[in-house]
């Protein structure tokens, strides 16, 4: 698997994505990366990186920044490390890019070059929430479409059906509309229309509200690009507040000065085993569903671990034959939906 990756366009330093880049190397030993970049700036702080049989360099003078117009800047800049690398995985120098930089400009190019899958119109970024019961929930879309119709929120059920059925290997998963409640016609005027469509999908529970995300009571929830995309901001500053509130607790209880001197070693571990917890299995970037291509986006802070983690998800999806397994999902679920709409009428 040949995976781009673009090092220059995140908020942490170049640096630190190359060596996570480097350090997922270790454990996967049939990956190749393209560090797509800055060559000379690459070289110069990474000395013996050429000398690598599986390190290549695509050299891309320009950036893309968070806040640029997407469009706009795809189309001005063509040797941005964006542009260069949807390009490159368009001629199949590549088989996988992944971006933790401006997320509009990544869905731009990416549809721009790659096109889109038969019957979806759209991309979609999905992400996993872990459950409380174990295993985890899949959300989509999280942003790359924050205007969505009814359609579009149909085509992300599809994609996400797709995706979930992948990387679990479950052939029907459940799926639901995230809405104000789970009652039957509640939401907006286009939540009700998403709904009316998600009803054709014979693995669709109905409208479904947040806490059932993380009680693992379904498979997959699908929303808009807007709703996925502030409940995934919320749920990352929850995470933050809810260390920062064991922290401040643990370092206020003075009867923890009666045990031994090793109990801070064990709530060291203890953090260690809640990180894991809130942690879900396939992290550090998001993939793009929808284009014909593989795209994983990044968060603009993504750290070096969440670098070497992104390879290993793009390695996986690469040997389940990704692109081609959800095109072969989505067109028998258009076969069966569109016959029950034939016998219907």
């Amino acid at each position: 698997m040949r995976i781009g990756i673009d090092v220059d366009s995140g908020e942490r330093s170049f640096g630190e994505l190359v060596s996570g880049a480097l350090k997922s190397l270790q454990n996967l030993r049939d990956v190749s990366i393209y560090l797509i970049g800055r060559s000379d700036r690459i070289r110069k702080q990474f000395a013996d990186i050429e000398s690598l049989s599986n390190v290549f360099l695509i050299d891309a003078r320009e950036v893309i920044y968070m806040d640029e117009n997407p469009l706009l800047s795809v189309k001005k800049k063509r040797d941005s490390t964006v542009v260069v690398g949807t390009r490159a995985l368009k001629e199949n120098l590549i088989d996988f890019f992944l971006s933790p930089g401006n997320t509009g400009a990544t869905v731009v190019s990416s549809a721009l070059y790659l096109g889109m899958m038969n019957h979806i119109k759209k991309p979609a970024m999905a992400t996993f929430f872990p459950r409380m019961n174990g295993g985890e929930t899949l959300m989509l879309d999280i942003g790359a479409n924050p205007e969505s119709n009814e359609e579009n929120i149909y085509h992300n059920a599809l994609l996400g059906l797709s995706y979930y059925s992948i990387l679990w290997g479950k052939r029907n998963p459940s799926i639901g509309l995230l809405n104000v409640g789970s009652e039957f016609g509640k939401g907006s005027k286009n939540t009700k229309k998403a709904f009316n469509l998600l009803s054709n999908i014979d693995s669709f529970v109905g409208n479904v509200e947040g806490y059932n995300i993380l009680n693992g009571s379904v498979d997959v929830t699908v929303c808009d690009g807007f709703t996925g995309n502030t409940l995934l901001k919320f749920a990352e500053a929850f995470k933050e507040l809810l260390l920062y509130a064991l922290k401040e607790t643990f370092n206020s209880d003075k009867n923890l000065l009666k045990f031994p001197k090793n109990i801070f070693d064990t709530s060291r571990e203890k953090k260690k085993l809640l990180l894991n917890k809130l942690k879900t299995k396939y992290f550090g970037a998001a993939p793009l569903l929808g284009v014909k291509g593989g795209v994983l986006i990044g968060h603009g802070m993504s750290s070096g671990e969440d670098i070497e983690n992104a390879v290993y998800l793009a390695d996986r999806l690469y040997k389940s034959n990704y692109i081609d397994s959800m095109n072969n999902f989505i067109n028998e679920k258009v076969k069966k939906i569109k016959y029950i709409e034939k016998k219907l009428k």
